[in-house]
Protein backbone atom coordinates (compact mmCIF):
# COMPACT_ATOMS: atom_id res chain seq x y z
CA UNK A 1 0.00 0.00 0.00
CA UNK A 2 1.41 3.54 -0.96
CA UNK A 3 2.18 5.62 2.19
CA UNK A 4 1.01 9.01 1.74
CA UNK A 5 5.38 10.09 1.24
CA UNK A 6 5.47 7.65 -1.62
CA UNK A 7 2.25 8.81 -3.20
CA UNK A 8 4.22 12.34 -2.66
CA UNK A 9 7.06 11.23 -4.01
CA UNK A 10 6.12 9.78 -7.13
CA UNK A 11 3.84 12.68 -7.95
CA UNK A 12 6.93 15.47 -7.63
CA UNK A 13 8.65 12.83 -10.02
CA UNK A 14 6.09 12.69 -12.59
CA UNK A 15 5.15 16.01 -12.19
CA UNK A 16 8.50 17.25 -13.11
CA UNK A 17 9.08 15.12 -16.02
CA UNK A 18 5.30 16.49 -17.63
CA UNK A 19 5.85 19.96 -16.60
CA UNK A 20 10.05 20.09 -17.96
CA UNK A 21 8.78 18.56 -21.34
CA UNK A 22 6.38 21.40 -21.69
CA UNK A 23 8.51 24.13 -20.16
CA UNK A 24 7.79 26.99 -21.46
CA UNK A 25 9.74 29.20 -24.52
CA UNK A 26 10.75 31.92 -21.20
CA UNK A 27 12.39 29.66 -18.81
CA UNK A 28 13.60 26.88 -21.12
CA UNK A 29 15.50 23.96 -19.03
CA UNK A 30 17.07 20.65 -20.36
CA UNK A 31 14.94 17.85 -19.75
CA UNK A 32 17.51 16.12 -18.42
CA UNK A 33 18.40 18.48 -15.87
CA UNK A 34 14.64 19.88 -14.62
CA UNK A 35 14.09 17.53 -11.17
CA UNK A 36 11.61 18.13 -8.53
CA UNK A 37 13.64 21.04 -7.01
CA UNK A 38 13.60 22.78 -10.23
CA UNK A 39 9.89 22.81 -9.86
CA UNK A 40 9.61 23.29 -6.26
CA UNK A 41 11.10 26.59 -6.77
CA UNK A 42 9.43 27.62 -9.67
CA UNK A 43 6.03 26.83 -8.10
CA UNK A 44 6.79 28.51 -4.57
CA UNK A 45 8.93 32.03 -5.98
CA UNK A 46 5.77 34.04 -7.21
CA UNK A 47 4.56 33.68 -3.51
CA UNK A 48 8.04 34.85 -1.89
CA UNK A 49 8.88 38.46 -1.29
CA UNK A 50 11.74 40.71 0.09
CA UNK A 51 10.93 42.87 3.40
CA UNK A 52 12.14 46.08 4.10
CA UNK A 53 11.83 48.84 6.72
CA UNK A 54 11.58 51.81 5.10
CA UNK A 55 13.22 54.01 7.82
CA UNK A 56 16.23 51.43 7.78
CA UNK A 57 19.80 52.26 6.88
CA UNK A 58 21.16 48.85 6.16
CA UNK A 59 21.62 47.49 2.30
CA UNK A 60 18.88 45.40 1.07
CA UNK A 61 15.95 43.73 2.43
CA UNK A 62 16.04 43.33 6.44
CA UNK A 63 14.49 39.80 5.83
CA UNK A 64 11.49 37.41 3.60
CA UNK A 65 8.23 36.52 3.44
CA UNK A 66 5.19 34.50 2.35
CA UNK A 67 2.16 35.23 0.72
CA UNK A 68 -0.78 32.95 2.45
CA UNK A 69 -3.62 34.67 1.32
CA UNK A 70 -4.28 36.14 -2.92
CA UNK A 71 -6.09 39.33 -1.07
CA UNK A 72 -2.28 40.43 -0.11
CA UNK A 73 -1.42 38.71 3.49
CA UNK A 74 1.93 37.82 3.68
CA UNK A 75 3.74 36.00 6.88
CA UNK A 76 7.11 36.41 7.83
CA UNK A 77 9.13 36.60 11.70
CA UNK A 78 8.41 39.19 13.91
CA UNK A 79 12.13 40.32 14.17
CA UNK A 80 11.98 40.88 10.59
CA UNK A 81 9.48 43.95 10.75
CA UNK A 82 10.80 44.73 14.18
CA UNK A 83 8.59 48.03 15.72
CA UNK A 84 7.67 49.22 12.79
CA UNK A 85 3.64 49.95 12.06
CA UNK A 86 4.85 50.01 7.71
CA UNK A 87 7.29 47.83 5.56
CA UNK A 88 8.14 48.35 1.61
CA UNK A 89 7.52 44.80 0.20
CA UNK A 90 9.26 43.56 -3.11
CA UNK A 91 7.66 40.95 -5.29
CA UNK A 92 8.95 38.46 -7.44
CA UNK A 93 8.80 40.73 -10.48
CA UNK A 94 10.49 43.47 -8.95
CA UNK A 95 7.41 45.40 -8.16
CA UNK A 96 7.60 47.20 -5.00
CA UNK A 97 4.91 48.05 -2.43
CA UNK A 98 4.01 49.74 0.80
CA UNK A 99 2.85 46.77 3.31
CA UNK A 100 0.83 47.54 6.77
CA UNK A 101 2.00 45.16 9.84
CA UNK A 102 -1.13 43.66 11.19
CA UNK A 103 0.08 41.67 13.54
CA UNK A 104 3.73 41.28 15.38
CA UNK A 105 3.73 38.74 18.06
CA UNK A 106 7.04 38.42 19.91
CA UNK A 107 5.89 35.11 21.77
CA UNK A 108 5.76 33.39 18.38
CA UNK A 109 8.11 35.38 16.40
CA UNK A 110 5.39 35.75 13.55
CA UNK A 111 4.10 38.69 11.65
CA UNK A 112 1.30 39.34 9.33
CA UNK A 113 1.69 42.01 6.91
CA UNK A 114 -0.96 43.78 4.67
CA UNK A 115 -0.50 45.12 1.41
CA UNK A 116 -3.35 46.50 -1.26
CA UNK A 117 -2.02 44.71 -4.76
CA UNK A 118 -5.36 45.88 -6.51
CA UNK A 119 -5.54 42.09 -8.14
CA UNK A 120 -4.76 39.00 -7.02
CA UNK A 121 -1.67 37.68 -5.88
CA UNK A 122 0.10 34.33 -6.07
CA UNK A 123 -0.38 32.39 -2.97
CA UNK A 124 1.75 29.46 -1.15
CA UNK A 125 -0.93 27.71 1.13
CA UNK A 126 0.05 26.20 4.26
CA UNK A 127 1.09 22.89 3.98
CA UNK A 128 0.31 20.02 6.75
CA UNK A 129 3.30 19.25 8.53
CA UNK A 130 2.58 16.60 10.77
CA UNK A 131 3.31 13.74 8.59
CA UNK A 132 7.09 15.51 8.02
CA UNK A 133 9.99 12.42 8.20
CA UNK A 134 13.85 13.12 9.41
CA UNK A 135 15.82 13.57 6.40
CA UNK A 136 13.46 14.02 3.65
CA UNK A 137 14.83 17.05 1.47
CA UNK A 138 13.74 20.85 2.09
CA UNK A 139 14.15 23.54 0.23
CA UNK A 140 14.79 27.41 1.31
CA UNK A 141 14.02 30.37 -0.36
CA UNK A 142 15.13 34.06 0.62
CA UNK A 143 17.01 37.00 0.46
CA UNK A 144 20.39 36.50 2.22
CA UNK A 145 22.78 39.61 2.81
CA UNK A 146 20.37 41.09 -0.11
CA UNK A 147 20.92 38.45 -2.85
CA UNK A 148 17.71 38.01 -3.73
CA UNK A 149 16.09 35.16 -4.36
CA UNK A 150 18.44 32.59 -3.12
CA UNK A 151 17.96 28.57 -3.31
CA UNK A 152 18.98 26.51 -0.63
CA UNK A 153 18.96 22.85 -0.26
CA UNK A 154 19.10 20.33 2.65
CA UNK A 155 16.75 18.21 4.63
CA UNK A 156 15.17 17.70 7.79
CA UNK A 157 17.80 17.04 10.30
CA UNK A 158 15.07 17.12 13.41
CA UNK A 159 11.54 17.99 14.37
CA UNK A 160 10.02 19.23 17.61
CA UNK A 161 13.31 21.39 18.63
CA UNK A 162 12.55 24.18 21.09
CA UNK A 163 15.09 27.24 21.48
CA UNK A 164 15.16 30.44 22.96
CA UNK A 165 15.73 33.66 21.13
CA UNK A 166 17.39 36.77 22.56
CA UNK A 167 14.34 38.37 23.36
CA UNK A 168 13.56 35.72 26.10
CA UNK A 169 11.32 33.84 23.60
CA UNK A 170 10.77 30.09 23.70
CA UNK A 171 9.87 28.79 20.53
CA UNK A 172 8.67 24.79 20.48
CA UNK A 173 7.89 22.09 18.00
CA UNK A 174 10.60 23.57 15.07
CA UNK A 175 11.82 21.89 12.36
CA UNK A 176 16.05 21.48 12.20
CA UNK A 177 17.18 21.86 9.02
CA UNK A 178 20.87 21.49 7.41
CA UNK A 179 19.70 23.97 4.31
CA UNK A 180 21.87 27.19 4.36
CA UNK A 181 19.94 29.84 6.43
CA UNK A 182 21.88 33.21 6.52
CA UNK A 183 20.29 36.63 7.80
CA UNK A 184 17.74 37.63 5.15
CA UNK A 185 16.53 34.61 5.29
CA UNK A 186 14.68 35.22 7.99
CA UNK A 187 10.50 34.84 7.34
CA UNK A 188 11.06 33.05 4.00
CA UNK A 189 9.80 29.30 3.19
CA UNK A 190 10.90 26.26 3.85
CA UNK A 191 9.50 23.97 1.44
CA UNK A 192 9.35 20.17 0.90
CA UNK A 193 10.24 18.59 -2.84
CA UNK A 194 6.33 19.17 -3.52
CA UNK A 195 7.07 22.66 -3.17
CA UNK A 196 4.70 22.79 -0.29
CA UNK A 197 4.83 25.64 2.59
CA UNK A 198 6.00 23.90 5.52
CA UNK A 199 7.99 26.30 7.88
CA UNK A 200 8.95 29.80 8.40
CA UNK A 201 12.72 29.95 8.17
CA UNK A 202 13.25 31.85 11.49
CA UNK A 203 16.86 31.09 13.53
CA UNK A 204 20.36 29.82 12.83
CA UNK A 205 22.61 28.42 16.07
CA UNK A 206 25.11 31.24 15.89
CA UNK A 207 29.01 29.52 15.41
CA UNK A 208 27.71 26.76 13.54
CA UNK A 209 27.07 25.63 10.59
CA UNK A 210 24.32 23.80 8.81
CA UNK A 211 21.84 24.20 12.29
CA UNK A 212 19.02 26.63 11.02
CA UNK A 213 15.28 25.89 12.76
CA UNK A 214 12.08 26.87 10.89
CA UNK A 215 8.24 27.45 12.58
CA UNK A 216 6.15 24.43 10.95
CA UNK A 217 3.20 25.90 9.81
CA UNK A 218 1.25 24.31 11.96
CA UNK A 219 1.82 26.56 14.47
CA UNK A 220 1.52 29.76 12.09
CA UNK A 221 -2.09 28.45 11.31
CA UNK A 222 -2.31 28.20 15.19
CA UNK A 223 -1.47 31.76 15.68
CA UNK A 224 -3.27 33.30 12.87
CA UNK A 225 -6.57 31.46 13.78
CA UNK A 226 -5.95 33.51 17.64
CA UNK A 227 -4.66 36.60 15.91
CA UNK A 228 -6.12 36.88 12.74
CA UNK A 229 -9.96 35.52 13.80
CA UNK A 230 -12.62 36.65 11.54
CA UNK A 231 -14.09 38.96 14.66
CA UNK A 232 -11.02 40.94 14.59
CA UNK A 233 -10.51 41.28 10.82
CA UNK A 234 -13.79 42.03 9.87
CA UNK A 235 -15.88 42.31 13.48
CA UNK A 236 -17.81 39.13 12.30
CA UNK A 237 -18.90 36.22 14.67
CA UNK A 238 -19.33 33.28 12.28
CA UNK A 239 -20.06 31.34 14.96
CA UNK A 240 -19.14 27.79 13.75
CA UNK A 241 -16.71 25.38 15.97
CA UNK A 242 -14.58 23.21 13.84
CA UNK A 243 -11.96 20.40 14.67
CA UNK A 244 -9.46 19.02 12.06
CA UNK A 245 -9.02 15.72 10.62
CA UNK A 246 -6.69 13.47 8.10
CA UNK A 247 -9.01 12.00 5.90
CA UNK A 248 -8.44 8.62 5.08
CA UNK A 249 -6.78 6.89 1.67
CA UNK A 250 -3.55 7.11 0.07
CA UNK A 251 -4.00 11.17 -0.18
CA UNK A 252 -4.15 11.73 3.49
CA UNK A 253 -5.79 14.83 3.23
CA UNK A 254 -6.80 17.24 5.87
CA UNK A 255 -10.57 17.68 6.48
CA UNK A 256 -12.37 20.30 8.36
CA UNK A 257 -15.35 18.69 10.66
CA UNK A 258 -17.98 21.05 12.17
CA UNK A 259 -18.15 20.22 16.09
CA UNK A 260 -20.87 22.55 16.95
CA UNK A 261 -22.52 26.02 16.17
CA UNK A 262 -22.74 28.59 19.04
CA UNK A 263 -26.39 29.67 17.24
CA UNK A 264 -27.41 26.84 15.30
CA UNK A 265 -30.64 28.74 13.92
CA UNK A 266 -27.78 30.51 11.88
CA UNK A 267 -27.01 27.66 9.49
CA UNK A 268 -30.35 25.19 10.65
CA UNK A 269 -29.38 22.75 7.99
CA UNK A 270 -25.55 22.12 9.19
CA UNK A 271 -25.06 19.02 11.10
CA UNK A 272 -22.13 18.17 13.51
CA UNK A 273 -19.77 15.75 11.95
CA UNK A 274 -20.41 17.79 8.28
CA UNK A 275 -17.13 18.04 6.17
CA UNK A 276 -16.77 21.93 4.87
CA UNK A 277 -15.18 21.87 1.92
CA UNK A 278 -15.96 25.16 0.53
CA UNK A 279 -17.11 29.30 2.34
CA UNK A 280 -17.95 31.73 -0.39
CA UNK A 281 -15.24 31.29 -3.15
CA UNK A 282 -12.50 29.59 -0.66
CA UNK A 283 -11.98 26.29 -0.46
CA UNK A 284 -11.23 25.00 3.32
CA UNK A 285 -8.81 22.57 4.75
CA UNK A 286 -8.11 23.94 8.27
CA UNK A 287 -9.19 26.11 10.92
CA UNK A 288 -7.35 29.43 9.74
CA UNK A 289 -9.04 28.49 5.80
CA UNK A 290 -12.80 29.09 8.10
CA UNK A 291 -11.51 32.42 9.94
CA UNK A 292 -9.93 34.05 6.60
CA UNK A 293 -13.59 32.75 4.48
CA UNK A 294 -14.92 35.60 6.57
CA UNK A 295 -12.71 38.42 6.44
CA UNK A 296 -14.44 39.84 3.38
CA UNK A 297 -17.67 39.86 4.95
CA UNK A 298 -20.57 41.76 7.43
CA UNK A 299 -22.33 41.34 9.79
CA UNK A 300 -25.79 40.05 8.90
CA UNK A 301 -24.68 38.61 5.37
CA UNK A 302 -25.51 35.31 4.18
CA UNK A 303 -22.75 32.91 3.46
CA UNK A 304 -22.71 29.87 1.11
CA UNK A 305 -20.82 27.10 2.91
CA UNK A 306 -20.06 23.91 0.62
CA UNK A 307 -20.11 20.88 2.73
CA UNK A 308 -19.92 16.66 2.30
CA UNK A 309 -22.18 14.54 4.26
CA UNK A 310 -22.34 10.72 4.18
CA UNK A 311 -20.56 11.36 0.73
CA UNK A 312 -23.14 13.47 -0.23
CA UNK A 313 -21.85 16.94 -1.32
CA UNK A 314 -24.28 20.06 -0.66
CA UNK A 315 -24.43 23.98 -0.39
CA UNK A 316 -25.94 25.43 2.71
CA UNK A 317 -26.43 28.77 4.38
CA UNK A 318 -24.77 30.30 6.88
CA UNK A 319 -26.23 33.78 8.17
CA UNK A 320 -23.83 35.87 9.91
CA UNK A 321 -25.44 37.44 13.27
CA UNK A 322 -25.75 41.48 13.20
CA UNK A 323 -23.09 43.20 14.80
CA UNK A 324 -22.69 43.13 18.46
CA UNK A 325 -24.22 39.56 18.51
CA UNK A 326 -21.67 36.74 20.60
CA UNK A 327 -20.19 34.38 18.85
CA UNK A 328 -17.17 32.23 18.45
CA UNK A 329 -14.62 32.04 16.37
CA UNK A 330 -13.20 28.38 15.00
CA UNK A 331 -11.71 26.19 17.78
CA UNK A 332 -9.91 23.72 16.92
CA UNK A 333 -9.51 19.95 18.24
CA UNK A 334 -6.48 18.07 16.02
CA UNK A 335 -6.98 14.53 15.61
CA UNK A 336 -4.18 13.12 13.33
CA UNK A 337 -2.99 10.09 13.60
CA UNK A 338 0.70 9.69 12.62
Amino acid sequence: MLTRQRVAVLTAMVCAVVCCAHADAQAPVNELRCNATVMAVRKAKPSVVAIKIPTSTTKGPSGSGVIIDERGYIITNRHVVGGASEVQVRFADDTELPGTVLVADSNTDLALVKVDAKKPLTALALARTDDMEVGEDVIAIGHPYGYSFTVSKGIISALGRKIELPTGAVLQGLIQTDASINPGNSGGPLLNINGEFIGVNTALRDGAQGIAFAINTDTVRRVLSQKCSALKVAGVSHGLKVSEKVASGPAHSQQVIVAGMSQPSAAPELRDGDVIRQIGKLKVASSFDVERAFWDTKPGQQVLVGITRNGQESTVTLTLPPRGEASFTAVVNPARPR
